[in-house]
């Protein structure tokens, strides 16, 4: 079994995978002593914690996450308080609301960054693509186009997930993510007092409207949401984007199917979220009686549900569940979580990925990684690729 005292944050963020792959051959759930909590690494214990809020609950202390967004969101309570804070939300992302507001958006915003790159004769798809794309489109969905550009937002989500990743109080993050929150307060509460006077619909106004009582009050159950949904609605869908475009691109057989065949988009666009789910693990507390997989829990402290060593159980997916397969037999993977608190921008951050993949590889249809610039994964709970340099190829494409 691996020597978990030997293992530190350092080795996780460089590669958690084979780390994973040990503690899943070993037992239901592991204790890390590196972050202070326990690790629960099989797809039937993921589940079984994730869907079970009594036994695991989503209100954990001390709880990075609530340190980070500045209060409870709707991902750290649970049943109606949970329900409450997540209801507002609704109408900006139920998969209903974003096919008849964001399609057109998105195929702007892809087109735009993709004329730019082109233009260039050159990219690196990660801060040139897939978080241009990400940010604007989240922007546009949320109502901060006019008081938050690219660089704006892209900072705001590195000093978030600094926060809320920091098992370890790491006093440098917890500075960072300090600062950066306080700034996200400054910006954007005059639009939440602007909307509290004179709705219009937006989701700011239906956040700031969905509670009773002085600005200050209302802000309180809102804001810890609203930066969340900021954190998630960059990761997902921007990194998880630049590492289906690392897999189709070190997966050349499998990228001429999907440029030939666009139905398979779709699938191609899963397998990788299950490859390298963009946020692998779930904080939960460990309730009195709690266990997984008939393994018991120690009460009172805390669990990590690693989503993204579920994905890769090979007792789920196959003996190849490491490896990248676009016609893999599909079963439903956990990049979105599962149970209560499933992502609520699952289907925004779908839509997106298939709309930013489709294009791209028709934009370059002979579209390879730079062969002197090799991609650099990073981070366990907020993993992809740190760059992505590319070189165009024949630009002829349509």
């Amino acid at each position: 079994m691996v020597d978990v005292d030997s293992i530190t944050v350092a080795d996780l963020d460089r590669d958690p995978y084979p780390i994973y792959e040990e503690l899943r051959n070993a037992a239901p759930a592991v204790y890390m002593p590196c972050l202070e909590t326990w690790m629960i690494v099989r797809f039937q214990g993921v589940t079984e914690a994730a869907t079970d809020p009594e036994m695991f609950p989503a209100h954990v202390q001390p709880s990075p996450t609530d340190r980070a967004l500045g209060g409870i969101s709707m991902m750290t309570t649970d049943g109606e308080p949970a329900k409450r804070r997540r209801r507002p939300f609704d109408s900006t992302f139920r998969p209903r609301a974003v096919e008849g507001s964001m399609p057109e958006t998105f195929n702007r915003i892809c087109d735009e960054e993709l004329e730019a790159i082109d233009a260039a004769g050159t990219g690196e798809l990660v801060a040139d693509y897939f978080e241009p794309i990400s940010l604007r489109s989240l922007a546009h969905a949320v109502g901060l186009e006019e008081i938050a550009d690219v660089p704006t937002l892209r900072r705001w989500f590195a000093g978030l997930a600094a926060g809320v990743s920091n098992y370890e109080d790491d006093p440098r993050k917890t500075s960072f993510c300090e600062e950066v929150s306080a700034e996200i307060d400054a910006a954007v509460r005059p639009e939440f007092e602007r909307a509290m006077d004179q709705p219009d619909g937006g989701l700011i106004s239906e956040l700031v409207n969905a509670f009773e009582g002085p600005i200050d009050e209302r802000l309180k159950w809102v804001m810890p949401s609203f930066k969340l949904v900021l954190l998630g609605g960059l990761q997902e869908p921007a990194h998880g984007g630049a590492t289906i475009a690392y897999c189709l691109l070190t997966h050349r057989d499998q990228l001429a199917e999907v440029q030939e065949d666009s139905d398979l988009v779709a699938p191609a666009v899963e397998e990788g979220l299950r490859w390298t789910a963009p946020i692998g693990n779930l904080l939960r507390g460990i309730s009195d009686g709690a266990e997984v997989e008939g393994m018991p829990l120690p009460a009172g402290e805390r669990a990590i549900i690693v989503v993204a060593s579920a994905n890769r159980d090979e007792s789920v997916f196959g003996p190849s569940a490491s490896e990248y397969d676009l016609h893999r037999p599909k079963r439903n993977h956990m990049a979105f979580a599962t149970g209560p608190h499933y992502c609520i921008g699952h289907h925004f951050a779908r839509v997106q990925l298939r709309t930013a993949i489709a294009k791209l590889i028709r934009r370059f249809p002979d579209l390879a990684l730079d062969s002197s610039e090799e991609p650099e994964f990073f981070g366990h709970e907020y993993r992809s690729p740190k760059t992505l340099h590319v070189d165009l190829g024949d630009r002829r494409g349509s």
